[in-house]
C-alpha cells in the first residue's frame, strides 16, 4: 500500500521541523513495511506563490535524500492544497498535482462547507485535473458527496480506522470504489503512525486491495526524482 498522504520534508511545512525527524519518519516507515511514500506537504495559497512552494518544496526534498538511506523508503513529490474559491483560475495549478500526474490532492477548509466549493471543484476537474479528497473521513459526509458528485475520488486517513466501529460511510464509500488512497497523515516522529497504518490495511478487509491498486497505479504514474532544481 502507498502513504499516499505524509508530511515529511523538513522545513517544508509544519510536519517535520529538520532532517533529522525525517530521517526517523523514513526509518518508523522501513520498520513497518511501508516502502512508497508521497510527500504532500500544505500548500496555502494565501501563504506561498506556487513558484514559491515548489522552490522550498524541492530544496526540503534535495536536502533530505542527501542524508537519506539507500535503502529508505521511496518518496514521490505531491502537495495537499488548501482549496479556495476560484482555484482553477491559480496560475501553475498543475504543478502542485503528484510530479508526472494530473492528480491534485485537495484540502477543504474546516470552517464550513460552502456551496462555491461544489463548483471550484468541478471547474479543476474540467480543466483535465483529476481531484482526491485529502482526508475525507474528517468531513461531513454530505459535503463530499456533493464533490464526489462532480467527479472527485476519496483519500481516507488510517486513523478513520483506529475505532472499533468505523463509520458507517467510509464503509459506503469504500464498496462504490470511491476510495482510492490510504495516509497516515504523519507528522513529526509520531511512532504510532505506522501502527495505525497497517491496521488499517487490515480493516479495509476485501476493499484492501481496490484501493492498494488504485494508488499503485497513481504511483507508476508518477515521476521520481533523484535530483530537482
Amino acid at each position: 500500500m502507498v502513504d499516499f498522504h505524509t508530511h515529511i520534508l523538513p522545513g517544508a511545512d509544519h510536519g517535520s521541523h529538520s532532517i533529522d525527524i525525517s530521517l526517523r519518519q523514513l526509518a518508523l516507515a522501513k520498520k513497518h513495511g511501508v516502502d512508497k511514500i508521497i510527500a504532500t506537504s500544505h500548500f496555502y495559497p494565501h501563504v506561498h506563490s506556487v513558484d514559491e512552494f515548489i522552490s522550498l518544496r524541492n530544496t526540503s526534498y534535495n536536502n533530505l535524500k542527501k542524508k537519506a538511506d539507500a535503502d529508505s523508503p521511496q518518496i514521490k513529490l505531491g502537495a495537499e492544497v488548501l482549496l479556495c474559491d476560484g482555484m482553477e483560475k491559480l496560475s501553475g495549478l498543475e504543478l502542485l498535482c503528484i510530479s508526472g500526474t494530473n492528480i491534485l490532492l485537495l484540502e477543504l477548509p474546516f470552517d464550513g462547507f460552502e456551496e462555491s466549493y461544489v463548483s471550484t471543484v468541478k471547474k479543476i476537474i474540467n480543466k483535465g485535473i483529476r481531484v482526491i479528497l485529502a482526508h475525507a473521513d474528517r468531513y461531513d459526509a454530505d459535503s463530499i458527496e456533493r464533490l464526489v458528485d462532480v467527479g472527485a475520488k476519496i483519500q481516507l486517513n488510517a486513523s478513520a480506522f483506529s475505532c472499533i466501529f468505523p463509520k458507517k460511510h467510509l464503509t459506503d464509500w469504500l464498496k462504490r470504489g470511491l476510495v482510492v488512497a490510504l495516509g497516515s497523515d504523519i507528522h513529526g516522529a509520531d511512532s504510532h503512525a505506522y501502527i495505525r497504518f497497517n491496521r488499517a490495511i487490515k480493516r479495509l478487509g476485501a476493499y484492501a486491495s481496490y484501493v492498494s491498486e488504485q494508488s499503485n497505479k497513481i504511483w507508476d504514474m508518477a515521476t521520481e526524482y533523484s535530483t530537482l532544481g
